[in-house]
């Protein structure tokens, strides 16, 4: 069991009023109890409650374990109306009550259970503490129609009564920073400002997959054909349809090479589901893996031909980071995010252009493809620059917003 599933296990999905399950928090000793003040409260709520590891959660689960660990950071959640602790070690309190000086770091998602945390933000100003917010992105807010009405309006809401609120921001990249920072300055007269950084996200992965992974997985990584690997939930944003009319054109055309994708379903792409589920190559040179195990997705980065990222917008693209530590090549989108983290050792294709792509899957038959040389950054060491920034305030920029902007944001929903 992977560090924290014992406490999603019980939490699962209850949502704001719902009657929540009995609180069991694993019991975890670090090297050292984190008694330094003041104290980081590091929130992963919405990653309990939804149980998954993937994505955005991966990163919270990587950065408050990694933070437990090293004596820096208490990982929590909402429980009951309470702050209450992820881990349990001997002599460390369950409960905590908020104290002066204390920064609660906004690691997750937070936007599905808004109304838990505004009266909880209200009792800890209050009381003296601080409030740093994690941003993954802003692409429901620039990309609305990519995402469900309802996510939008809850996320605008948070942006608003949260996140322009709060005592600083730090990104999960520059591009993500610098998205906020250009949106922020989109408006009238200057008022308040927001300071704003960023942190690089490791790469190394306690996940990795342990065990064996499944029949169809070992079929596909040893079958003898060579495949290119998705990797994502299946939603608007993320090309899934592009990648699949580069490759019935490459099928059209005699190559014999496999598309793996690996992600649950999201939302408005039941076309395409179903393009999937009917198509002729399913289960011959199309799968679709939507319930893959750690195990799973560990062999099929390691054997791929390539990882294809046919996303048009990513707050970072953390499969980048998966595939240069499993050491597959990529074929990406050229979008600034992926620029940011695999700089010229990706090859790049047109946005939205199905011939571009089939053009570069074409090359990886050709020319050896390397990895992406990322520069190694451990989980631990990633979580320490978090920290330290979100306790020294050391950000990167401070960008004047406008009040306008505050009432846009409230307004997109």
């Amino acid at each position: 069991m992977s560090p924290s599933d014992a406490v999603a296990a019980t939490l699962g999905e209850a949502g704001a009023g719902e009657p929540q399950p009995v609180w069991a928090p694993e019991r975890l000793v670090p090297e050292n109890l984190p008694v330094r003040r003041p104290r980081l409260l590091l929130d992963m709520t919405g990653t309990l409650r939804s149980g998954k590891n993937t994505g955005i959660q991966r990163v919270v689960r990587e950065i408050a374990r990694n933070g437990w660990m090293m004596g820096e950071g208490i990982p929590v959640a909402i429980h009951d109306g309470e702050v209450r602790a992820c881990y349990w070690a001997p002599g460390f309190a369950e409960t905590l009550e908020i104290e002066a000086g204390d920064i609660f770091l906004m690691l997750d998602t937070v936007w599905n259970h808004l109304d838990e945390y505004l009266p909880l933000l209200d009792e800890m100003r209050r009381r003296g503490a601080s409030l740093i917010v994690c941003l993954h992105d802003i692409l429901p807010i620039t990309y609305p129609d990519a995402f469900p009405p309802e996510l939008v309006e809850r996320f605008a809401r948070w942006v608003s009564e949260v996140v322009l609120k709060s005592d600083g921001v730090i990104a999960n990249s520059q591009s993500t920073a610098e998205s906020l920072r250009n949106y922020l300055a989109d408006g009238g007269p200057s008022t308040p400002t927001l300071p704003i950084g960023w942190w690089r996200l490791g790469d190394d992965f306690s996940c990795d997959g342990g065990g064996d992974a499944s029949p169809l997985a070992d079929r596909i990584a040893y079958g003898g054909k060579p495949y290119f690997l998705g990797v994502g939930t299946i939603e608007p944003r993320k090309g899934y349809p592009v990648v699949l009319d580069a490759m019935e054109t490459l099928w059209a055309e005699g190559v014999d090479a496999a598309y793996v994708i690996v992600g649950s379903k999201g939302w408005g792409m039941s076309q395409f589901e179903r393009r999937i589920e009917r198509h002729v190559e399913l289960d011959r040179r199309l799968f679709w893996l939507s319930n893959a195990s750690d195990a799973d997705l560990t062999l099929l980065y390691r054997n791929a031909r390539a990882m294809i990222l046919a996303s048009f917008a990513e707050g970072f693209g953390l499969p980048i980071v998966e595939a240069a530590h499993y050491r597959t090549p990529v074929i990406a989108t050229d979008i600034p995010v992926f620029r940011e983290a695999a700089g010229d050792s990706a090859r790049y294709f047109r946005l939205l252009d199905s011939d571009s792509l089939s053009r570069a899957i074409r090359a990886a038959f050709e020319e050896k493809l390397r990895a992406p040389a990322l520069t190694p950054v451990s989980w631990r060491d990633s979580a320490t620059q978090l920290l330290d920034m979100a306790r020294n305030r050391d950000f990167q920029m401070t960008q004047a917003f406008h009040e306008p902007a505050r009432r846009r944001w409230a307004q997109n929903g």
